[in-house]
């Protein structure tokens, strides 16, 4: 494939992110929980569509360089963990409840959450200029030209949110990019999203209440 203009898709990634957020998350006080299933919904029938339109082989891309694309999640994932634990903590779960939410807000949500703002366009951008059979310079411009993508997208998807219109927004893009480096080095999509469970699930243990990693912001959860 070395179609440019596959990359309606992100055009399409923006937009789901930001009616998810600014619909469901922001003009429609939903419950948190209920909310992050919508989303999770929408991310997942918009990646199933795109596997289904464009014939992606999701276990070829997801398989090559495995292990590394493990290491390298992990290893960043760490440092992602480091930044939310250096944040005041704030009043928590413990037993059962705290089980599930760590299942459902840090595991499946931050899946979700990585896949549409830093695996998805990365996908998309090698798909779309084949880079696959290019020479390694030309991989790393396309990373770059990928990185811009993330941007778009995690900008589109946090303005949705009231309290993310403003200078706040530059702090997730900075985590975008910190996020999206296990993909782009190992060319394997399943990296950057274990970094960002890793950061959710952490979100969820030490700050659940935290006015940054785990949006919408609404008081009291």
């Amino acid at each position: 494939m070395n179609q440019p203009k596959h990359l309606v898709w992100i055009v399409a990634a923006a937009a789901a992110g930001f009616v998810s957020s600014f619909i469901f998350g922001d003009l429609i006080t939903l419950p948190v929980d209920l909310y992050y299933l919508i989303y999770f919904l929408i991310v997942a029938a918009l990646f199933a569509t795109y596997v289904r339109v464009t014939k992606l082989d999701v276990g070829k891309w997801v398989s090559r360089r495995w292990v590394w694309a493990v290491i390298s999640g992990v290893a960043v994932g760490v440092v992602m963990v480091l930044n939310v634990l250096s944040r005041p903590a704030t009043p928590g779960y413990s037993g059962l409840t705290l089980a599930g939410l760590i299942i459902w807000r840090g595991l499946l949500y931050g899946a979700a959450d990585g896949l549409l703002l830093y695996s998805f366009p990365w996908i998309v951008t090698w798909r779309a200029f084949n880079v696959e059979q290019k020479p390694l310079p030309k991989k790393i411009g396309y990373s770059l030209l990928s990185v811009v993508f993330v941007i778009l997208i995690t900008t589109t998807y946090h303005l949705g949110y009231s309290d993310f219109r403003s200078k706040k927004v530059i702090q997730p893009n900075i985590g975008g990019l910190i996020m999206s480096v296990p993909t782009l080095v190992t060319a394997n999509p399943i990296a950057a999203p274990i970094t960002h469970m890793m950061m959710h699930v952490t979100a969820v243990v030490h700050s659940p209440q935290t006015e940054l990693f785990l949006p919408p912001h609404r008081g009291s959860r």
